[in-house]
């Protein structure tokens, strides 16, 4: 069995390896991605005050801290039962949605539009730079100052903008006075403009721009989704998840509370990533993608109004659901974008500074709490258990990367035989396969957890790591 190795794969946070494996009539076989890195922030939690946590585990990743600080409070919430204000939640979610836009807009332009842009590119010009070559001096730069403002937003409320420290058990570390949510405010209005220049960007300049992706390029994926809803509209803090059948049909709902137990994790020689499934309600393991194309399959409708018109247009375009493919993950993120602006200047609108102080807490509880927050991926999931003094006995933190990864495997598998049927050479496969992996965006850095012996010579021979054919086992 002869492989296609892509190492590293670039313009994701992290360091991976892309493999495809083809047959000796030259077909595709396989294909995964390899997580050769190891951080282990669960064992790093470990006899730890869980007060700490949201602080702690807010350095897991650069992209997508504010996440991390959420879902940890929302644990802590859990474990001290305590319920934050109406004005604590107002300000964790206005994070959330900072989060979000900041995120997706980075990958959007950064990440993905070089290769949206550049099908007629060389592949080594498929990068930021020679798209802003492209874009000219005034574009960039618009770009790139009215990115930066969901970095301010989220500097007023957490005191910066990467790893904030605002979020603690029972609510905020601060509220914020009328004046400074007009700042807020203002800032929410300037990302409405640039989530809607957004958009029509990507309409004018991919859709519409003569690019070898179409909406339909790399569907490939049959897996379930799952996603947060507040009744039938995406929410990024609290609601039911929902799960969806590969068909796009409603399967059920459930609480957070039985996320992790319904996942079913698997470790793999070659990876230093779990492999999650999810239990499905007669007991099968079920193959489960989460992030902005579960949310927009999952959506009934989009609780802002100008995110519910860009939504009904992509239906419109790419309809019926369940959307599949590379497009819509695109645009289901600025979809997404816009909605989070919306969803701001709302909340900073409508803020009212608390009259009365956050609740006091309990000292000294053993138990467990939970949190389960939409992060700009998907779900993500902190869980920790303490002893009598506080200190944090274990720790489960689940990525959405973690969980996607299953259907990335089945989307690297798609984009080679596209690939191989364009009569592509092995550079023209990696450029796809790459291509299908930066549409999850993925973090890897955040999906490796697992804290083993290093990977061994036989071991890596035994997973084909080491430059032998080894077995690919259907991935």
């Amino acid at each position: 069995m002869r492989r296609v190795v892509l190492d590293p794969v670039t313009r994701v946070e992290g360091h991976g390896v892309a493999e495809v494996f083809l047959d000796a009539a030259g077909e595709v076989a396989g294909a995964r991605l390899a997580i050769g890195e190891l951080r282990g922030f669960e064992r790093i939690c470990l006899g730890r005050p869980v007060e700490e946590m949201p602080r702690l585990t807010s350095r897991i990743c650069g992209m997508c801290p504010a996440a991390h600080h959420v879902a940890a409070a929302k644990a802590l919430d859990d474990l001290w039962e305590v319920d934050p204000s109406p004005a604590a939640r107002n300000i964790r979610e206005l994070a959330m949605c900072a989060q979000l836009i900041q995120s997706h807009l980075t990958h959007f332009y950064a990440l993905a539009l070089p290769d949206l842009m550049g099908q007629k590119w060389p592949v080594p010009e498929r990068h930021l730079f020679r798209l802003m070559e492209e874009l000219g001096p005034d574009l960039s730069r618009y770009i790139l100052e009215s990115r930066g403002y969901a970095g301010q937003l989220l500097s007023q409320l957490g005191g910066k903008g990467i790893h904030p420290e605002f979020a603690l058990a029972g609510g905020v570390s601060r509220t914020l006075s009328t004046e400074e949510m007009y700042r807020v405010e203002a800032l929410a209005r300037s990302l409405v403009s640039f989530a809607r220049f957004s958009l029509g960007f990507f309409k004018e300049q991919v859709l519409a721009g003569g690019n070898r992706i179409s909406p339909e390029t790399l569907g490939g994926e049959e897996t379930h989704y799952l996603a947060m809803l507040s009744g039938d509209a995406p929410h990024l803090t609290e609601g039911e998840l929902v799960l969806l059948d590969p068909g796009g049909r409603e399967v059920e709902r459930f609480g957070e509370a039985q996320y992790q137990a319904r996942l079913v994790a698997e470790r793999e020689p070659w990876s230093y990533a779990e492999f999650f499934y999810l239990t499905g309600p007669g007991g099968q393991r079920l193959a489960v993608q989460v992030g902005p194309l579960a949310r927009v399959n999952a959506a009934r409708y989009w609780a802002t109004p100008l995110a519910q018109e860009a939504f009904a247009e992509m239906l419109a375009v790419l309809g019926p659901k369940p959307l599949r493919g590379t497009m819509a993950k695109h645009w289901a993120r600025l979809v997404e974008a816009l909605f989070a602006a919306e969803r701001a200047l709302e909340l900073a609108h409508d803020y009212q500074p608390p009259a009365v102080p956050a609740p006091a807490l309990p000292a000294g509880l053993p138990g467990s709490g939970l949190g389960v927050v939409e992060a700009p991926r998907g779900l993500l999931f902190h869980r920790y258990e303490t002893d009598t003094a506080g200190l944090v006995t274990a720790a489960r933190i689940i990525t959405p990367t973690a969980v996607n990864q299953a259907a990335i495997s089945q989307v690297m598998r798609a984009a080679a035989q596209q690939a191989l049927a364009h009569g592509g050479e092995e550079a023209e496969l990696a450029a796809e396969v790459e291509t299908a992996i930066r549409s999850f965006d993925p973090c890897l850095s955040c999906a490796t957890h697992i804290v083993r012996s290093p990977m061994t010579a036989v071991s890596l021979k035994r997973a084909g790591m080491d430059g032998s054919q080894g077995e690919m086992e259907g991935r």
